[in-house]
């Protein structure tokens, strides 16, 4: 009886053990759930680039979020944003520097919303096309020359002179587009996705810009330049590599 007692009392919390095992090795090989209606994800690109240091990864410029009508159909919505700087000097013959300059490319937001039809595909595997117009608004971009001041803009030969800058005008586009692609969920609630995309119709208009010089033993010179516009049709896109979830 003791003996009994003792062997039951060690199988009950081996049995226990077992069980949670066996449950882990369950949850852990059990197929990712693609999502269904209600739900949402949200992504970013994977940008990944390769040069002379291998592989490097620059931060995502664009976030994507979708939201599940139906088990088949999303709305989704894309933003992005965009702004970097660079300075560098102009040097002589002599390889004295001469001058500074700035560049700023002004700050972007772009936002499209758009609508997926998601197809069977596989357990994993969940394809889809759809459609987006998409409105992006970006701020002129600068240029500032220091020290020696003007600078030819097209290939920066400083001049005589002391100062130089110029802003460019603002820009605003408007797209009209669709697109295909697919999300493949390798782990419960994540997924990579990649798609590509054809753009119907886009138009964008930059306003006037401005530029000034201010020269050694002269006058102040301010000038405008002009602005511009263009349309174009049918024009291939990729959407890179994507990492999402599923909340």
């Amino acid at each position: 009886m003791k003996v009994l007692f003792l062997k039951s009392i060690i199988q009950t919390p081996m049995k226990k053990t077992l069980g949670l095992l066996f449950s882990f090795c369950l949850i852990g090989s059990a197929v990712a759930q693609k999502p269904i209606q209600g739900q949402r994800t949200a992504e970013v690109n994977l940008n990944f680039q390769t040069g002379v240091a291998a592989i490097s990864y620059n931060l995502p410029a664009e976030l994507r979020f979708r939201y599940f009508l139906k088990d088949n159909v999303a709305l989704r919505l894309r933003l992005g944003m965009s702004s970097n700087s660079s300075k560098y000097s102009v040097s002589n013959s002599q390889g004295t520097v001469i001058s500074e300059v700035v560049n700023h490319s002004g700050f972007g937001f772009s936002f499209a919303p758009g609508i997926e039809k998601h197809f069977a595909g596989t357990k994993k595997l969940s394809p889809f096309m759809g459609a987006q117009i998409g409105l992006s608004l970006k701020g002129g971009a600068r240029k500032d020359v220091s020290n020696s001041g003007y600078a030819n803009p097209t290939n920066n030969v400083v001049i005589d002179g002391d100062y130089y800058h110029s802003k460019s005008g603002s820009t605003f586009g408007l797209n009209l587009g669709g697109y295909m692609g697919a999300d493949y969920y390798f782990a419960e609630h994540i997924y990579l996705g990649a798609e590509f995309g054809i753009g119907l119709f886009g138009i964008s208009n930059t306003g006037e810009g401005t530029e000034k010089h201010v020269r050694l033993g002269a006058n102040e010179v301010n000038s405008k330049t002009l602005g511009s516009s263009n349309s174009s049709f049918f024009g291939v896109y990729t959407g890179g590599l994507r990492l999402g979830f599923v909340f």
